[in-house]
């Protein structure tokens, strides 16, 4: 009887352990490096070379109105980037380049979202301002946390006097109500990245974040209402 209780007690102590390696093998992982957050960016970051991009004053394309999307992976976060339609917005020649753990992703331009799907986890969002190929500004930046299943806004605004002085400048992490009214009339205007490692669907391990292509751009197919319609009433004439 000791004997039989014995191998009951084993069998439910390793099925236990099997379960949790289990779930610790389930959790995603992130195509980009870790990054100390207990630190400032470093000289690395504020002296670097790379592309720089066309501001709104010049770089006028359009797209498709903002949709929201389902993160490819259940365990995923969705950020969604954008900037809205200001004039000052729309006078920019060069625009700020931005950084996700150090790693590029596209410059928001006026009128302009798209997003990036992420693993939980924390991460820090970078901008630096380029003069040519070269930056020599600090960089702004800002460390938010994510978690799987969830939507994220973040707005840039050079705008926001309140947050010149803040570390995050025109990086702003908002509510979701508002980040929904505020991204609304943005387009779509360059690809979105997933930075995932894992495929969900097949298994296979990625190496570099996957870009995710715009949808090619038909203005037939998106038309939105500004303004309530309303019939005319001849009594007011």
């Amino acid at each position: 009887m000791r004997g039989v209780c014995i191998a009951v007690c084993a069998s439910v102590i390793l099925w236990g352990c099997h379960g949790k390696t289990t779930i610790e093998q389930a959790q995603v992982t992130s195509t980009l490096k870790p990054i100390d957050t207990e630190h400032a960016p470093g000289m690395i970051e504020q002296y670097r070379f790379g592309m720089f991009t066309i501001g709104g004053w010049v770089n006028q394309n359009v797209g498709r109105h903002f949709q929201s999307v389902q993160a490819q992976n259940t365990q995923a976060a969705i950020v969604y980037m954008y900037r809205p339609d200001t004039k000052w917005n729309r006078q920019e020649i060069v625009a700020s380049s931005l950084f996700i753990n150090s790693e590029r992703i596209p410059s928001l331009l006026n009128n302009h979202y798209y997003w990036i799907e992420l693993p939980a986890g924390t991460y820090r969002l970078s901008s630096s301002r380029p003069l040519g190929v070269q930056h020599f500004q600090k960089p702004k930046y800002l460390d938010f946390t994510v978690e799987g299943g969830k939507s994220y806004f973040i707005k840039y605004d050079e705008e926001n006097l309140n947050t010149r002085r803040e570390l995050s400048g025109p990086l702003m992490l908002v509510p979701e109500k508002t980040g929904l009214n505020e991204i609304a009339f943005t387009q779509l205007k360059s690809e979105s990245f997933n930075f995932v490692a894992q495929d969900q669907n097949t298994g296979k391990v990625r190496k570099k974040a996957q870009k995710i292509k715009r949808e090619k751009y038909d203005p037939a197919d998106d038309v939105q209402l500004i303004k309530p319609f309303k019939l005319w009433n001849p009594l007011t004439w």
